[in-house]
Formats: C-alpha cells, structure tokens, sequence
C-alpha cells in the first residue's frame, strides 16, 4: 500500500465511475482497477462492489474512506509545513505598531497575512511611538507600521512608506466651518485649538504647530491633550478645534466632522520601519500590507 494507491481509491470512492476517476488521475481504466484489487487485497476487505451498471462502497469502503480522507489531509498539511519551513515561511514576527494610526486597517492587514501565510505567526505591539523605536534598540520587535514623523535619519533601519493620508481640521457639527467641503489653513487663524500636550507626543504637537507656522501663524492653544482621543473629547465638548488625519474620523462620534485642508491632500503618511537585510518573514509581512494599502487606495 502507498499513497498514491489511497489518492486513487479516494477518487473513485468520490466519483463512483472508473472511466471519470481515471481520467481524472490520467491513467488507464485497467491500471486504475489493478490498484484498487490490490489496494483490497492487502488491507483483506472490499472496498467497492461493481456492476455492470456501476459502481458502490460497500460498508467497510465508507469507513476506509472516512478515515483515508484524514489521513490525506494530515499527509498534505505535513508536506506543506516542510516546505514552509524550507522556504522560511514559518516562525514569528514581532510588530510593533501604533494602536490610533491603525485602528481600522491593522485588523484586516494581519487577517490578509494568516490566510495566505498561516504557519507564521504575528505578535502585535500596541506601543507608544518612542517605545515603538527603543524596542527596536532593544530587539523586542522585528518591524513597526507607524507614522512618518521624524524618521529620516534611523540607524540600521529601512524605511518604506505603506499609505498616506490628508490632513483635516475636525470641528464639532454645530461649528462654522462644519459645512465645508475642504478649507485653507490660514482660515484657522483665529480659532481656539486644541493640541496635543508635548509631555505626551512632542511629535504630534510639533506636526500641528508646523503645519500653521508654514501659513505664516502661531496656534491659539487653549488646551492641550493627553491623546488623540482626549483631542477629539475636546472638540465633541465645543472647547475648539483641532487638525488631524482623515483615517482618525473612524474613532470619532458622528458629532465630529473632519473637513479636508486644501494643499494637504496625502501628507500624513504611515510607514513600515523594519532592519537592514530583513528575513523573508519580514518582506512577506510588508508586501502584504503594501498590497492591502494599494488596494484600498
């Protein structure tokens, strides 16, 4: 007995006619028939009872079948889990990431990768962005998917850009501006605004005061938040305004309109950080994700 005797009893068992499974399997009806006689012979049972007409299992063929088709598939996962190892698609991937930049695409990047890649595994990170870059000081992770804030110049590590995004001044519905299609940043100048407090994220408070100082203005400050969400509060509570990315509308109540900033259309950008000369497991990881954002975009 082999297994190609078993693959050819489990295609007849499933077609029930000799010509369709020898067709199938691309070989003779008598060669398939030999095998089967022989296949019944050294397991001392019959399998099929044939007619004229044509062709049945009997009991002990629909248990032999039942339990075959297990093996076959345990078989099949076996020689599957070799060549992944061989070819290096097995292991796991630490990523670091940041929970409000990804809030709606993380889930279906890593649901994308185990369907296509299931022997690997990936451990997700929801770190702060300097932790994100001191844990790779560390070796506690093996990529990031994080904004590109002040990232230029990163020892050892390559740099890809995944997805870009415009910039947009969220408002509360009952604001002003919340009829706009899309707005200029000097409009803002004489608007109360919320930032994000430095001792939290010096680089998202920094991205807000760039962007107004390039229009020639100085931020009215008249709070400054310890997060993203606590940002989005404020302006859900009319304390003022705020400038974020358009991806940030999926955290936000439906009090909250993002509006689009002329001249800031794809300036937010998310990217991968990963180290020089990658594993495969890596790559694969990344161009999954680089997929997934083109898809979308």
């Amino acid at each position: 007995m082999n297994i190609f005797q078993l693959e050819y009893f489990v295609t007849l068992a499933e077609t029930l006619n000799y010509t369709k499974a020898s067709q199938k399997l691309h070989i003779t009806q008598p060669t398939l028939s030999k095998l089967i006689i022989s296949l019944e012979n050294s397991i001392g049972s019959q399998l099929f009872v044939r007619s004229k007409r044509d062709v049945r299992l009997t009991p002990a063929g629909k248990i032999f079948y039942n339990e075959i088709k297990k093996t076959l598939f345990a078989y099949d996962t076996a020689l599957k889990k070799v060549k992944d190892t061989e070819d290096g698609i097995t292991g796991v991937i630490n990523l670091g990431f940041l929970g409000t930049a990804l809030v709606r695409t993380l889930p279906r990047i890593l649901n994308r990768f185990h369907a296509e890649f299931p022997n690997l595994k990936v451990n997700p990170h929801d770190y702060s962005y300097s932790k994100i870059l001191e844990s790779f000081d560390n070796h506690m992770i093996d990529m990031a998917f994080l904004p590109d804030l002040e990232l230029n110049s990163l020892p050892k590590l390559e740099k890809r850009i995944i997805f870009t995004d415009s910039m947009c001044v969220a408002v509360h519905r009952n604001h002003r501006f919340a009829h706009l299609s899309s707005i200029e940043i000097r409009d803002l100048q004489e608007e109360s605004f919320i930032n994000m407090n430095p001792h939290f994220s010096r680089r998202d408070h920094n991205l807000i005061n760039n962007i107004c100082n390039d229009a020639g203005f100085l931020p009215n400050t008249v709070y400054e938040a310890s997060s993203l969400l606590n940002m989005l509060v404020m302006v859900d509570c009319q304390i003022g305004i705020t400038i974020l990315a358009d991806h940030i509308k999926y955290m936000a109540n439906e009090t909250i309109r993002f509006i689009p900033i002329a001249g800031l259309e794809d300036t937010f950008k998310i990217a991968c950080l990963y180290p020089q000369n990658p594993p495969d497991t890596v790559l694969r990881l990344l161009n999954v994700a680089t997929e997934y954002f083109q898809s979308i975009q």
